[in-house]
């Protein structure tokens, strides 16, 4: 019987191993797909061995305390023009207060291509410099943002499509709240058709299609502005979903979306910079990301070139864009919004299911900063959702106060439960993730 245990338990060890190797082999084997350095083909076993024995200590912008990271999204194979950037944002973490911002630049800007008398649309930038001498485009775009927005941009991530979609799917899905109706009867489908689009205001739970089609569509009042907004919406509530998993040690929806994207994700990132950057990101709360948007009311014209609709800059130079982007951190809420917040005098609780003790303290001191009087302040059981619910018990008496809450924490906004005493005007529940 000895022997018999024996020998099973040496079998399992064998398939144990053996599958342990497969999973790093194939690991690392997606990994060259996704992380390129320029210049070099560098071998599975080096980059293993960067990763294990010499992770980088600091990532390009950490020494001056900011990181700024190029994010795009294409099409994609298969797709028409898959090679235009659909998206284009600038994302920027502060290492030093944990702070992350996300800055929106219009597809249809219209811009000048460096070192020629070309002008050209930004999303078609890319193509230029692919088709170039240099065959580029990534430089050529990296080279563009950058003046635009005075910052230096430290790596780039490019997602096509297909990629998105398996990212939202492999993560069950995100919750979004939508401020207004889409009805759009012209959304492309792939072959020069239509696939009319519908959906309602109000919380949905997405799958990847679904958000894919919630993130393209252009057809609202806003157009193009409002599509940039349902963006940095989906990408807070991917982000909060990816740490809820974190929470949850769900290393199966991660190796999903590895093993998924590696057709699909472009980055500089090398392997070696990823625990880092992990580390560094994981701190920044959803709570703590900036949101903007280089828009025609401050920045921006509309204007015709032929038939074609573009965005121009004001004033022919980029520097109140340059100005936005180095002060996106330390960006205020205006004083006619505070006085209208403050005149509402709302009483918060907080309720903290997180896991991390201190986090309900420093909520607190935040919002306390802005005015509002915490009346509680406490740790609770981890709850059965992600992200953060806001309870109003206001009967929408402070509807300011509620806006900002929803806006700033990106949370399910709830009615009271009669069976809950809390004098507070809302009660805000930190949930898995946040």
């Amino acid at each position: 019987m000895l022997k018999f245990l024996l020998k099973s338990f040496f079998t399992l060890s064998i398939i144990a191993t053996i599958f342990v190797v497969a999973f790093f082999y194939e690991f690392f084997s997606n990994g060259q797909k996704i992380f390129f350095i320029k210049g070099k083909n560098v071998s599975i076993v080096k980059q293993l061995s960067e990763l294990i024995f010499s992770p980088v200590e600091k990532l390009k912008g950490e020494e001056n305390g900011r990181i700024n990271i190029l994010l795009l999204g294409i099409g994609g194979e298969k797709h028409i023009a898959g090679e235009l950037t659909d998206t284009i944002m600038i994302a920027s973490i502060n290492t030093k207060t944990n702070e992350a911002a996300l800055l929106s630049i219009p597809r249809d800007l219209y811009v000048q291509i460096p070192g020629t008398n070309v002008n050209h649309k930004i999303n078609a930038i890319k193509i230029y410099g692919d088709q170039s001498k240099e065959k580029n485009g990534i430089e050529l775009l990296r080279e563009v943002v950058e003046e635009i927005s005075g910052l230096d941009i430290h790596y780039y991530t490019q997602l096509d499509f297909n990629g998105f979609i398996k990212i939202i799917d492999d993560l069950g899905g995100i919750d979004i709240y939508l401020e207004k109706d889409i009805n759009d009867p012209s959304y492309p489908n792939f072959n020069r058709g239509y696939d009319p689009f519908y959906i309602k205001k109000g919380w949905h739970h997405l799958d990847g299609e679904t958000a894919l089609k919630v993130a393209r569509s252009r057809h609202s009042t806003m157009g193009d502005f409002d599509r940039i907004k349902r963006q940095q919406d989906i990408i807070k509530a991917t982000k909060q979903k990816v740490f809820e998993k974190y929470s949850q040690f769900d290393v199966i929806a991660f190796k999903n979306i590895f093993f998924s994207l590696s057709n699909n994700l472009k980055t500089d990132l090398q392997l070696k910079e990823l625990p880092r950057f992990y580390k560094i990101a994981k701190e920044v709360k959803n709570y703590d990301i900036t949101v903007e948007t280089v828009d025609t009311k401050n920045y921006l014209n509309r204007t015709y070139i032929g038939r074609g609709y573009t965005l121009q800059v004001k004033e022919n130079n980029y520097q109140k864009i340059n100005e936005l982007s180095a002060n996106i951190f330390d960006l205020e809420i205006s004083d006619e919004r505070k006085e209208v917040i403050r005149s509402e005098g709302a009483n918060i609780e907080i309720q903290n299911g997180t896991g991390t003790l201190d986090l309900a303290n420093k909520v607190a001191f935040d919002l306390e900063e802005l005015g509002y009087r915490i009346i509680n302040s406490t740790n609770i059981d981890p709850p059965d959702f992600s992200g953060v619910q806001i309870y109003d018990n206001s009967e929408n008496s402070k509807p300011d106060t509620l806006d900002f809450l929803k806006e700033k924490f990106n949370g399910v906004i709830m009615e009271m439960s009669e069976s809950n005493f809390s004098k507070a005007d809302f009660v805000i529940v930190l949930g898995k993730g946040f």
